[in-house]
């Protein structure tokens, strides 16, 4: 049922993810990874798709450069994660590359070596800056998350042959897609998306945990680093408001820089502003940026200037070799060309 609703499933689509699944069947060997910098789609996404593939038997190895935010460490369990440096893929002679949640070839979260050694990528993404990248793409830039197409891909398969998702599978799904949909609240959510939560709570995905680490957990060095920034937030035109944090608020409040991304939406979620900009200093002479829209800015067209890329109403971006000032002025003045 859910498949002739799903209007994500169109024949163009059902054919791609029948190839894919073909494609899975054929073959034993395999590698998912993710973007940079890595959020609630990129893992969740991922690990359903080891859940999946070692489901059907194959040999699967996961590898993330970057770190676990520590909101999404309750899905570290059942999974071992490896580090390019460190993984032994390359002993896997013919091993395929399974690429998810990453909208261009540059942001893939492993060493670039291991990816030209492959034997192909199978891109799996929905943002529409993606750069077309893979011998299979399912691309699909209207989808909530890269989680609705992986849970797209393992429903067709159960069609075609067996039932796959578990507690464990249907919980990474489920992540993906709360966090990529704000729980729901962002322009991306679709009806397709209210049926696959539906469906994936029916078969054993623990909403109640998902809500709890991903909305309740913040620590207090957290609420203190958003003090101090609501405090010194700058509205722009009542338009615009940016936000700053520097590296030294993160080290003097003891907290990571992975572990601040849950701030951002409160740099749009102000009346009558259209366009919030979050502004973290990562280390000196590398400002990431967080851009979030509610209406009319397309957040992408603003952060490909600087080289970045991502979703109409939430995008990002990296500045490097400039102060933290120098960066919040270039981009004050590029902002306001979209308002």
């Amino acid at each position: 049922m859910s498949q002739i609703i799903n209007r994500s499933l169109s024949k163009e689509f059902l054919k791609i993810i029948n190839e894919i699944i073909d494609y899975i069947i054929a073959n034993d060997k395999f590698v998912v990874t993710s973007h940079i910098n890595p959020d609630g789609d990129n893992i969740g996404s991922s690990r359903a798709m080891c859940g999946f593939l070692k489901k059907l038997g194959k040999q699967v190895v996961y590898i993330l450069d970057d770190p676990y935010p520590s909101d999404l460490e309750f899905l570290y369990d059942k999974v071992d994660i490896d580090k390019s440096k460190s993984s032994n893929i390359k002993s896997l002679a013919g091993y395929k590359v399974i690429a998810q949640d990453s909208g261009s070839y540059e942001r893939i979260c492993m060493d670039k070596d291991l990816l030209e050694t492959s034997d192909g990528i199978i891109c799996i993404d929905h943002h529409h800056t993606n750069g077309d990248y893979g011998f299979i793409k399912y691309i699909d830039t209207r989808a909530s998350s890269t989680c609705e197409l992986v849970y797209n891909i393992i429903k067709t398969y159960e069609d075609r042959f067996e039932d796959i998702i578990d507690y464990d599978i249907a919980t990474c799904l489920y992540t993906g897609l709360v966090t990529d949909t704000g729980n729901f609240q962002y322009s991306n959510t679709e009806p397709s998306s209210y049926l696959m939560a539906a469906d994936l709570v029916t078969r054993g995905a623990d909403k109640n945990l998902v809500i709890e680490k991903i909305f309740q957990s913040k620590s207090l060095a957290y609420y203190k680093v958003l003090g101090q920034v609501l405090d010194n937030m700058e509205i722009i035109e009542g338009k615009i408001s940016l936000a700053t944090v520097s590296k030294k608020m993160l080290d003097e409040n003891n907290i990571n820089y992975d572990d601040i991304d849950a701030i951002t939406p409160y740099t749009r979620d102000i009346d009558g502003v259209e366009l919030g900009i979050f502004i973290k200093e990562k280390e000196i002479g590398e400002i990431k940026v967080s851009l979030r829209s509610k209406s009319y800015v397309d957040c992408t067209k603003l952060a490909q200037v600087f080289g970045g890329g991502g979703h109409v109403r939430a995008s990002g971006l990296t500045i490097r070799d400039k102060s933290l000032d120098e960066a919040r002025d270039m981009l004050r003045q590029e902002a306001v060309k979209f308002i």
